[in-house]
């Protein structure tokens, strides 16, 4: 694989854009990765920092990692469900600090051969499963994704069944291949509440905050119940690392005060989803410049997978230190998310220039942050279900609060959801996954009259 060279000279073409798109995302978001030394041993980092002028970036590892300057490391980290790895050439080792020149390419480095489906732990789905019915190790733990050929369980319980004693949860409750006569999955969404079938362990992974396992079933009357499930929700598995533009060029604008402007890229948008019919989904339609006051949401069943991009224009008119004052000063957004998940929103909204981001962790906290009005935008984007979130905003509606527009995250799209969404008034719907992106910064401004 061809790799930048060492010192100043930095090398031109190639993949490097694509390159540092990703790598510039994952260290905004402290993406784990996995180095690999000579000895062959694993060490997880993250990403500290990155120096395009030389070529470089610093990795953050544990353990004492060992390897001779010029040698090659292989890496791994996994982003946007993406798992995706690179090779490159050791500069120096600093402590815990591994120097490596930044890679010229990527690759995919999946191990799943088949298309998976992500599972919300507010649905319940669970795993129990036996080696067999009188002696051996049983588990019991969350799925967290499942393909038509197999899952991956988080474990929370292990016990020997012979004796029902408690096991110490680790690598060493069941190596891969270790077989289970019964394996009893609950509550899979679109799937018959009890499915029951047999398989053996592909994975075993504890270096994660736990026990994760992965499991390969036999096949069974379920499979194609599963398999109709995964394609409800999950797409196809990319042949190659998909484009992926890099987010932002920061210039220095009028009077010495920075600002963040857009680089000039042709985006892809990815497909609308396929549970959506065609005719559900249309243009955004740029809301009216707001007045002193927030505007009330203005309904419109836009689904966020199907947003186009505004054309591109020259960096000193659409990103403007005006507009960036603007974003600072007189525009308020509040964020309903989980913790970790809303702190990484809040921090990406601040580098697009917005100076008041507040977060919410319930409805009860919403509620509170609304009076008085002053909230340009909400944004909800959490784990309960959204008719929950839905129910939520008429109750809002009902006991006449002035709401501002607000911007709803789901896991699927239907008709039924774009209709509901619509009559309690959301202006803006997401579909999850979604990308912190220059697509969401043109969202959000179109939803608080800045575009």
């Amino acid at each position: 694989m061809a790799l930048f060279g060492f010192g100043k000279e930095k090398r031109e073409g190639g993949n490097s854009d694509l390159v540092l798109a990703y790598l510039e995302d994952a260290q905004r978001v402290r993406t784990p990765f996995i180095l690999q030394d000579k000895r062959k041993l694993e060490h997880h980092g993250v990403l500290q920092a990155l120096d395009e002028e030389s070529g470089t970036m610093n990795l953050q590892v544990t353990g004492s990692y060992a390897g001779d300057k010029g040698s090659q490391v292989d890496m791994v980290f996994v982003h946007e469900g993406l798992r995706l790895g690179a090779t490159a050439r050791l500069v120096e080792v600093r402590g815990s600090t591994v120097v490596v020149e930044i890679p010229e390419d990527l690759s995919l480095s999946e191990r799943r051969k088949q298309a998976r489906a992500r599972l919300n732990a507010k649905e319940g789905a669970t795993l129990t499963g036996l080696t067999s019915l009188f002696e051996g190790v049983g588990i019991t733990g969350t799925i967290e994704n499942i393909s038509e050929t197999g899952c991956r369980v988080r474990v929370e319980k292990a016990l020997n069944i012979k004796d029902q004693k408690k096991l110490g949860i680790g690598s060493a409750l069941v190596s891969v291949g270790h077989a289970f006569m019964i394996l009893k999955l609950n509550k899979v969404p679109r799937c018959p509440a009890v499915m029951e079938l047999d398989g053996k362990v592909a994975y075993v992974d504890d270096k994660s905050g736990g026990l994760v396992l992965g499991l390969l079933f036999e096949k069974s009357e379920f499979t194609s119940a599963l398999k109709s499930l995964v394609a409800n929700r999950a797409g196809s598995i990319p042949s190659a690392v998909p484009p992926k533009a890099r987010r932002k060029a920061v210039i220095d604008g009028p009077n010495d005060e920075p600002y963040l402007a857009a680089k000039v890229e042709k985006r892809v948008d990815p497909p609308p989803p396929k549970n959506v019919e065609p005719s559900t989904v249309i243009e955004p339609v740029p809301p009216a410049p707001l007045p002193p006051a927030p505007l009330s949401p203005v309904p419109s069943p836009v689904m966020g997978a199907a947003i186009s991009s505004p054309p591109s224009q020259a960096p000193g008119n659409s990103r403007t230190s005006p507009l960036q004052r603007m974003k600072k000063r007189s525009r308020s957004m509040l964020i309903l998310s989980s913790a970790g998940h809303g702190t990484m929103l809040q921090e990406f909204f601040q580098e697009e220039g917005y100076g008041r981001i507040h977060l919410a962790v319930g409805w009860d906290e919403v509620v509170a942050q609304l009076q008085p009005p002053g909230v340009n935008v909400l944004m909800v984007d959490t784990e309960r279900p959204v008719l929950e979130s839905l129910e939520m905003v008429q109750r809002l509606k009902d006991a006449g609060l002035n709401l501002p527009p607000i911007v709803l995250a789901a896991d699927e799209i239907s008709r039924a959801l774009v209709i509901a969404a619509q009559r309690v008034g959301v202006a803006q719907l997401l579909v999850k996954p979604y990308s912190l992106d220059e697509t969401l910064s043109n969202l959000i401004e179109q939803q608080v009259g800045l575009a």
